[in-house]
């Protein structure tokens, strides 16, 4: 009974994870799997640990050090002399250098004035961590851009699939008619030939296209770390928001992606980490003060105790370096202007990223708009066109064309209807913003613009 049992509870735990796993994925699920198991990511943490570590050592090169040594020496020839003992007169023999030395040797040392040499290399170390925590958040950005268009391709592919089977499915209805009528004799053979050769090239389009979601579905796969032929369902995505194209102004988009890119950040972070340690390079002409002091346990000899200390204030001040600290200042003089220069080209990357998702976002608004309009009428005219040829008032041609145009108009329809998500996810990563802010953005320039007929379709 406690078997069955067991193999009962068994069989239902494996059939809920089943379950699981075959329910479709959303899209925030497949980001947070490549979020926790992409490699970019690792490179990107390892990164931001790496400064991490260098913080780490700016900071300990200031605070007290303690080091220790022993040593053990053989050493000849040893050096010994004799003097009569004062008390009872006999000779004594007195090694000055013994075969044998045994050092101990514990230092310390401490800074106690770096004049600004601790501060820059502190706090350029610090900014360096900030700079590598903003490429972190711009490596995440990129990531989820990338799930996001694969996600949408493999939707995209699916109902490409989909087309394609709904052609093949016409194309089966017209040679059911023109046998029909070939047998009837109102037909010619020529009419079954030519629907049986359209049935042909129907089905290989849906191969192809069934082909077309294998290899979405694998380059999906393998953002998610998952083998490139794992079984994987996807959830559907919501309506595009619906916004009048001509509101669309790139202005308010790019003052936004200034503000919020990571990269943006990490370029300002890294402006002012060069500052720091261009100060560093110049505080090195400056004085430095020091607290050392040693304590040595030592092999007693006739002239020396077993044990030394000694504490030292010790003033360190450059005199002559053969120019190496003025070598070291144009260096980094030179190492800010670059990090000037490279900020001013990421402003104008950016600002062309962005106005490139905004005139292509605006553009996929209007093409799903036209091919919705155009799916309508290419459905209606195949109606007709069938109906026509079924009455014997129609030719088979016009069935034809209008077949042709159908199964063209429902492809433009899907490929604008996810060609304006993948637009609309190339904005939500050039402006910086969460996909929230930025249809809040769109919201307000629908307000703004009491023009527009659209609502927010979600």
């Amino acid at each position: 009974m406690r078997n069955w049992i067991l193999g009962l509870s068994i069989f239902v735990s494996v059939s809920a994870i089943n379950a699981q796993d075959q329910s479709p994925l959303t899209l925030q699920q497949c980001i947070e799997i490549a979020l926790e198991t992409h490699p970019l990511m690792r490179i990107s943490y390892r990164q931001l640990d790496a400064a991490v570590a260098r913080r780490e050592q700016a900071k300990a090169q200031w605070l007290p050090e303690l080091t220790f040594s022993g040593v053990q020496r053989r050493q000849g020839p040893t050096v010994s002399f004799t003097i009569p003992n004062p008390v009872t007169g006999r000779l004594t023999s007195i090694e000055i250098v013994k075969p044998d030395m045994r050092t101990l040797t514990a230092e310390f040392r401490q800074s106690l004035l770096s004049f600004g040499r601790k501060s820059a290399s502190v706090q350029g170390a610090t900014y360096q961590v900030n700079a590598a925590s903003a490429m972190v958040q711009a490596t995440q950005s990129q990531l989820i851009l990338m799930v996001t268009e694969a996600y949408a391709n493999v939707l995209a592919a699916q109902a490409m699939e989909e087309v394609a089977r709904q052609a093949v499915d016409r194309v089966k209805v017209v040679l059911k008619t023109a046998q029909a009528r070939y047998e009837a004799g109102v037909a010619p053979k020529f009419d079954v030939l030519r629907a049986e050769a359209e049935l042909a090239a129907a089905e290989e389009q849906y191969l192809t296209a069934h082909n077309g979601v294998a290899l979405a579905k694998a380059a999906l796969n393998q953002l998610l770390g998952r083998p490139t032929d794992a079984l994987i369902e996807l959830s559907p995505l919501p309506e595009p928001i619906e916004v009048d194209p001509n509101a669309l102004k790139s202005e308010p988009f790019i003052k936004q992606a200034l503000a919020n890119r990571p990269e943006m950040k990490s370029s300002e972070w890294q402006i002012r980490s060069a500052q720091e340690f261009l100060k560093l390079a110049k505080a090195d002409k400056n004085p430095l003060l020091l607290l050392t002091g040693s304590y040595l346990r030592q092999t007693k000899t006739g002239f020396a105790e077993d044990y030394q200390w000694g504490v030292n204030l010790v003033v360190q001040f450059p005199i002559f370096d053969s120019g190496r600290r003025e070598s070291v200042v144009k260096e980094r003089e030179v190492t800010l202007e670059q990090a000037l220069a490279q900020r001013e080209q990421l402003e104008r990357q950016i600002s062309l990223e962005v106005e490139q998702a905004v005139r292509n976002f605006q553009v996929a608004l209007q093409r799903l708009k036209t091919a919705r309009a155009a799916l309508m009428s290419a459905e209606e005219a195949f109606r007709l066109a069938q109906v026509r040829y079924e009455g014997g008032v129609g030719t088979q041609v016009e069935v034809w064309d209008a077949q042709v145009a159908l199964t063209r108009a429902r492809a433009n329809e899907v490929q604008a209807l996810y060609d304006a998500h993948k637009a609309f996810a190339r904005l939500v990563y050039a402006t910086g913003l969460t996909e929230e802010e930025v249809r809040n953005l769109l919201r307000t320039l629908i307000v703004s613009n009491p023009t527009n007929d659209g609502g927010d379709r979600e």
